[in-house]
């Protein structure tokens, strides 16, 4: 099967703003276009830059970015991402923001450091505990973030690609065993 490097979809770092990403820049908000998902605008954000542009992004009759779906996380090659769904319930516009933190930028033992966003939008409480207990991102700032899924005192973050089962009367694959 051949390859045809033209047809191949652009490069992220060669992708032009977007609608979105061009609001942000006229408000002094830096982002950067990847990929889209499923025909939805993606944008990558800074962890510094996060609550103000979703603010913006949430209260400006330009957007109208009223409606947070979802906050999950995702354990890539080189980096844990955090990823926000949002949609106006207006213009039924979609966006998906991605906060990624380098692996190389995080010290050996510590988990990744994202702001927040439970004080602002409550409906983002839960996803963060979800998040932080499954992908291991810790959200600073959040009011009560512990584990919601696991036991209080599981070890590890079972959707990382370091994370390893462990192996007990739940997980034991002995063949002898009454599993």
């Amino acid at each position: 099967m051949s390859h045809d490097p033209a047809s191949a979809p652009a490069a992220p770092e060669s992708l032009e703003p977007g609608r979105f990403g061009t609001f942000l820049a006229d408000k002094g908000i830096a982002s950067k276009r990847l990929s889209d998902s499923c025909g939805v605008e993606t944008i990558e954000v800074s962890a510094d830059d996060l609550k103000r542009a979703l603010a913006e992004l949430r209260t400006n009759e330009e957007t109208r970015l009223g409606l947070l779906l979802t906050i999950s996380g995702v354990d890539m090659a080189d980096s844990i991402d955090s990823v926000y769904h949002l949609r106006s319930y207006y213009s039924n516009d979609e966006l998906v923001v991605k906060v990624v933190t380098p692996k190389a930028s995080i010290p050996e033992g510590r988990l990744p450091l994202v702001p927040s966003l439970a004080n602002e939008w409550p409906a983002a409480d839960w996803h963060e505990r979800e998040t932080y207990d499954l992908v291991g991102i810790r959200y600073i700032g959040h009011p009560y973030l512990r584990r919601i899924l696991n036991p209080w005192d599981w070890e590890g973050h079972p959707l990382r690609r370091d994370y390893r089962q462990p192996v007990d009367a739940l997980n034991d694959k002995n063949p002898h065993s009454f599993r």
